[in-house]
């Protein structure tokens, strides 16, 4: 299966900063969300970002990570995701609706090929697929 994962990472103020997509190979959908997270959180981590709010229209990943906070999780994806989390000073994670989350769903589907490895994306190149 062609899997990618990709996302956005937005200041204070809403104002684009970076987009990533990433190209996965095979793997189940759930996973593939928490490497998108894992890639944002290393991203702002990278960039010396240290307050963060996550939001994703996912919400078993969201159920699975704040699970681990309270207790061990089985998943890998999942405790990596909690060590980077307690690099920052501070951190939110939101469910939010699957239209909430168009621009990053759209990212996402630039990407057509399967080279692996982490890919940024302008937001002028983005933005000329856009009508936002």
């Amino acid at each position: 299966m062609f899997v990618i994962v990709g996302g956005l990472l937005r200041d204070h103020n809403g104002t684009w900063i970076v987009g990533f997509i990433r190209y996965l190979s095979n793997c189940e959908v759930i996973d593939s969300e928490l490497c998108g997270i894992l890639d944002g959180l290393q991203i702002t981590l990278n960039s010396d970002f240290r307050k963060v709010i996550i939001r994703t229209d996912n919400l078993e990943a969201v159920n699975l990570i704040y699970e681990g906070v309270h207790e061990v999780s089985n998943s890998t994806l999942v405790m990596r995701i909690l060590l980077l989390l307690k690099l920052l000073s501070h951190w939110n994670l939101q469910h939010i609706p699957r239209e909430d989350n168009r621009i990053t769903d759209r990212i996402v589907k630039l990407r057509r090929d399967r080279k692996p490895g982490l890919r940024f994306v302008d937001k002028n190149y983005m933005m000329s697929f856009l009508n936002v």
